[in-house]
């Protein structure tokens, strides 16, 4: 109970910050084509909710989360505000599992809240997952994500493991329930095979390959083969013409390609034509930017691997692993999507929180000044707000296209019948 009295405000808070710094999105139009697509079929499950269960659907193969959709129709039809006040509340649960994983691996509260509260205001990612119906499926996975890993840690360090132990029964029964076969599965597994080898010791030295991830591992190779045969197929976006060796460069240089966006978030977008004369001239300069970003990110990953505490290296571990998934998918890494980045940045947030909190702690006897620190997070801050208004600025200006309109027009008479 006193657990609970004391992280529950923090998640209220959450929840608030997260509403007030990401408010104006609810007032943006529907404008993005695959949501309207998505409400169609949602119209169509509507009259018979049972064809979900036998249903593949356009974007989506799970049950789950067709019924999830299928509530939010229910719910809000054409009214694009509640499709993002869902979005932004699965988003701040999300922040607040940041805040317990971190607090329960690094034990430092400080540490956890910062973390949590960058991740809230999508430094590193810079809010584009919050912006459509289409990506609520993106911000579910990473909190069933989220939850597994939480869980099964938490039997790591109550139960030691044990199979029998509600913790792990809790976190079988989400992996099972949700059918993870998206690009997440095999992430979650590899974050938490670096759990296990990173704290090993902390885990009473038992073994890395422990029976509790043998059976995720069954689970999720079970869920993949049944993917691959029944289930949804995404289209493939990038195919190498060149052969496998190729592919792997490409997608080695497409994590680094990532993790600078991560930093630097310029791409080649419409946003650039509206930039101030500053932004075009940091552009221009974008290729010295990231050579010297590519160079501080890999010798801070070298020297975070072998200096770090336990802590550091899983996190720098979960950037990486986590990033994986999607390094295949462009040829050319001229325009990345910024929704990759979400539970990536997540290791960034903790990484900077460590940073911050760490370095303020040398200065403690300088007054005033140990809190110069904070002038970068802050500064991420409000890079990250000005990255995700922009962004809907430009999502306004899609919404009044004419096609987007009548597309809109369409869904409001669909809800009307």
């Amino acid at each position: 109970m006193t657990s609970i009295r004391l992280h529950v405000p923090i998640l209220l808070v959450l929840v608030a910050i997260v509403f007030v710094a990401f408010s104006r999105l609810l007032n943006t139009p529907l404008f993005n084509p695959l949501d309207f697509a998505i409400l169609q079929e949602a119209h169509i499950l509507s009259r018979d909710p049972i064809q979900m269960f036998r249903h593949l659907g356009t974007y989506f193969s799970q049950p789950v989360l067709q019924l999830t959709f299928l509530l939010e129709f229910t719910l809000f039809c054409a009214n694009q505000a509640g499709y993002i006040a869902i979005n932004l509340v699965v988003h701040a649960l999300n922040a607040f599992m940041v805040y317990m994983l971190v607090n329960m691996l690094l034990a430092r509260k400080n540490v956890a809240v910062l973390a949590a509260l960058l991740f809230a205001l999508q430094v590193g990612s810079y809010g584009k997952i919050l912006m459509t119906v289409e990506y609520l499926e993106a911000l579910l996975m990473a909190h069933l994500h989220l939850l597994v890993l939480y869980f099964l840690i938490r039997n790591d360090f109550r139960h030691h493991s044990r199979l029998t132990s509600p913790y792990f029964l809790f976190a079988l029964g989400i992996f099972l329930l949700a059918g993870l076969t998206m690009t997440s599965t095999f992430s979650l597994l590899g974050c938490l095979l670096a759990y296990k080898f990173f704290f090993y010791k902390e885990r009473g030295r038992r073994g890395v390959l422990s029976l509790n991830l043998m059976i995720l591992i069954i689970v999720g190779i079970l869920f993949y083969l049944a993917q691959n045969r029944w289930g949804y197929q995404d289209p493939v976006i990038y195919e190498d013409p060149t052969g496998p060796l190729s592919f792997t460069l490409t997608s080695f240089k497409n994590i680094f390609r990532y993790l600078n966006l991560m930093v630097f978030p310029l791409q080649p977008s419409g946003l650039l034509e509206h930039a101030n004369p500053i932004v075009r001239l940091v552009w221009d300069s974008r290729t010295v930017i990231r050579v010297l970003l590519t160079i501080a990110i890999i010798s801070y990953s070298f020297f975070g691997f072998v200096f770090g505490n336990r802590a550091v290296r899983f996190f720098i571990a979960w950037t990486y692993i986590t990033l994986l998934p999607f390094t295949g998918i462009t040829v050319t890494g001229s325009w990345l999507n910024l929704k990759h980045l979400y539970l990536t940045s997540l290791g960034f947030c903790v990484i900077l929180s460590a940073g911050t909190w760490g370095t303020s702690a040398l200065l403690k006897v300088r007054r005033w000044r140990r809190w110069l620190p904070f002038v970068v997070p802050v500064a991420f801050i409000l890079l990250a707000l000005s990255v995700t208004y922009q962004i809907d600025d430009q999502n306004r200006r899609s919404g009044k296209d004419p096609a987007i309109a009548a597309m809109r027009q369409q869904t409001q008479q669909l809800c009307e019948e």
